[in-house]
């Protein structure tokens, strides 16, 4: 099993097997805390072998530093390729979170545990500023 795609963006969705991403992701900068975030989504792509076929189960979960969990989702995939002679295939998946609230800045983490073991890492950078911030959460899509 590989982890093709991993990220944190606005919005992305899964239609006809394709995964679609809108604006990618690993920071945010706000001027205050509390701070909940209206919309964000973590997108996986994963590509699965003949040998991988079947029932797995997948964890996706955002934790701060402190390994308390803003986002947590646990489910069995069954993963099952085409008939033929393709020795492998690709399954998309995606988390959609609103409101997430972060109570201060910090490193934050997406992890993506497949089975038990850790496939994918994504950094999620929270920070604070004075005045104005980098990203215009009201326009985002």
């Amino acid at each position: 099993m590989k982890v093709l795609i991993a990220a944190v963006a606005d919005h992305a969705w899964v239609e006809n097997g394709c995964l679609s991403l809108c604006r990618a992701f690993d920071s945010i900068t706000v001027d205050k805390f509390p701070y909940a975030i209206p919309r964000m989504s973590v997108a996986l792509r994963l590509l699965i072998n003949r040998l991988e076929a079947g029932e797995h189960k997948l964890n996706i979960s955002l934790t701060d530093a402190d390994g308390q969990k803003l986002m947590n989702s646990e489910m069995k995939i069954n993963f099952q390729l085409p008939e033929g002679a393709v020795p492998e295939a690709s399954f998309s998946f995606v988390l959609n979170g609103q409101n997430v609230s972060f109570q201060k800045p910090g490193d934050y983490v997406v992890n993506i545990v497949i089975d038990g073991r850790v496939e994918a890492t994504v950094p999620l950078y929270v920070r604070q500023t004075k005045g104005s911030s980098n990203l215009d959460i009201p326009d985002r899509i």
